[in-house]
């Protein structure tokens, strides 16, 4: 009874033994694995750094500006405004217009800003001020 008790004891530790390499070869295994995406982790973070400062480079108001003289664009106009009370599609039927044949003369009422619109109040005298 001993030698069977014995031999039960031995093989239970053979069974452990194995266990245990299987266990700690899987452990490594994990372990490289964890590290490679902390690696990769390390390397996107690097990579978003680099690509912000590119960015922030890229889009300083100064090298736009000079690109888009290069290119012949311009500030905005007081024309190219339009009025809320203008509905947006006949802004934008007036600003193709513009487009196609070119600029015009600032005589549209529309275009013209508030202080510089005629006068059409007949009410007061000639001399009187708004």
């Amino acid at each position: 009874m001993a030698r069977l008790v014995d031999v039960a004891a031995g093989i239970l530790v053979l069974v452990a033994a194995v266990t245990l390499y299987a266990v700690k070869h899987d452990t490594r295994r994990l372990e490289q694995a964890v590290q490679a995406q902390e690696r990769i982790a390390e390397k996107a973070e690097s990579d978003i750094a680099v690509l912000k400062a590119e960015r922030a480079y890229l889009a300083r108001p100064d090298r736009i500006e000079a690109l888009a003289r290069k290119q012949g664009l311009e500030p905005i106009r007081d024309h190219q405004y339009s009025r809320v009370e203008e509905p947006a599609d006949d802004a934008i039927a007036r600003l193709l217009e513009r487009s196609l044949t070119g600029p015009q003369p600032e005589t549209d009422e529309r275009d013209l800003p508030a202080e510089r619109l005629p006068d059409t109040n007949t009410s007061r005298n000639p001399g009187e001020r708004p």
